[in-house]
């Protein structure tokens, strides 16, 4: 009994650890607005802040990146707030190392797929994936709406260069074409497993 309660703190703790938040403390983390200061995060501001960002630093095979967040200034407690618009977060627990951008304002999440290619840091693929609702036709003329994950992926290649600040803005998905929809009740895993062999959804 006492092994296996010892196994489960382990996974635990590596669930725990494999997923690391790089946005971490906002003490002193500078806004920018075309490469140039505005303030700070959680400081009140009265400028306009049309593409404001902060830079988090990722380390990656022993080298550090610069990842663009975008920040936003909320009103809170009617004061002008810069706030960032994402977490982001260091994934080491999947084969390929993943970065993600998770909304903190809705249910979207950006996945950019990491790996070393020939000694160079690679994105391989990015991802989206958000809440959405299909419209599933049960009748002609007659459709039923189901709650629905919406889920987006590009399969890319991109050398990151240290001195490159990366921006999330590059690496939207705009076209449907790469995007599909599947059941909230699966997992986005589950998701991508039954796409991949084309097994049909149950939306019931």
């Amino acid at each position: 009994m006492r092994k296996q309660i010892i196994y489960l703190f382990f996974l635990l703790f590596y669930s725990l650890n494999s997923c690391q938040s790089i946005s971490g403390s906002n003490d002193n983390i500078a806004v920018l607005q075309n490469r140039k200061k505005v303030g700070f995060i959680n400081q009140t501001s009265d400028i306009k802040c049309d593409s404001c960002y902060a830079l988090r630093t990722v380390k990656i095979d022993g080298r550090e990146f610069s990842f663009r967040v975008p920040v936003s200034l909320n009103n809170i407690d009617s004061k002008n707030i810069f706030q960032e618009d994402y977490e982001l977060i260091l994934d080491q627990s999947a084969k390929d190392l993943s970065i993600k951008y998770n909304s903190l304002n809705t249910s979207d999440s950006h996945v950019f797929k990491i790996k070393k290619i020939k000694n160079n840091v690679v994105i391989t693929g990015v991802s989206k994936v958000s809440s959405a609702v299909n419209h599933h036709k049960i009748a002609k003329d007659d459709y039923v709406d189901y709650p629905a994950t919406s889920i987006c992926e590009k399969d890319t290649h991109h050398v990151l260069l240290q001195s490159q600040e990366i921006n999330l803005n590059s690496y939207f998905i705009n076209s449907d074409k790469n995007c599909f929809l599947c059941p909230s009740k699966y997992s986005v895993q589950e998701c991508l497993e039954k796409k991949k062999t084309n097994t049909k959804f149950n939306w019931q």
